[in-house]
């Protein structure tokens, strides 16, 4: 299945924001973080984009600092993603973040993010 990364819908909040503001290539880490959400959540391109373009995904941004090296592939965002779920509060907020994504999706079919 082709792999499908939606743009931003606010490009002055949420991830994108976020990553510019820090200095990101923000095009290039916005594609990495939506395949690494996809693979960890398994949630369709909508959900990924309702994901970064909300307050989780602001927090994700700033968390890209942490990082050993900085956001240089997929597998790197999914290590960060993975410690965060290791953590109580973390894995809470990321739950109620998936679980909002998919409230606000589109009832249309969307594709499923694959690596």
């Amino acid at each position: 299945m082709n792999q499908i990364v939606l743009p931003t819908k606010d490009p002055f909040a949420g991830f994108w924001a976020i990553s510019a503001q820090n200095g990101y290539d923000v095009r290039s880490v916005w594609v990495m973080a939506s395949k690494a959400l996809a693979n960890i959540f398994a949630l369709n391109s909508l959900e990924v984009r309702d994901f970064l373009d909300s307050s989780a995904g602001h927090l994700l941004a700033n968390d890209l600092g942490f990082i050993e090296g900085g956001p240089t592939d997929v597998a790197a965002i999914e290590a960060l993603i993975e410690a965060r779920l290791r953590h109580l509060g973390w894995q809470r907020l990321y739950q109620q973040a998936i679980l909002q994504a998919r409230r606000t999706g589109y009832s249309e079919p969307a594709q499923t993010l694959h690596r």
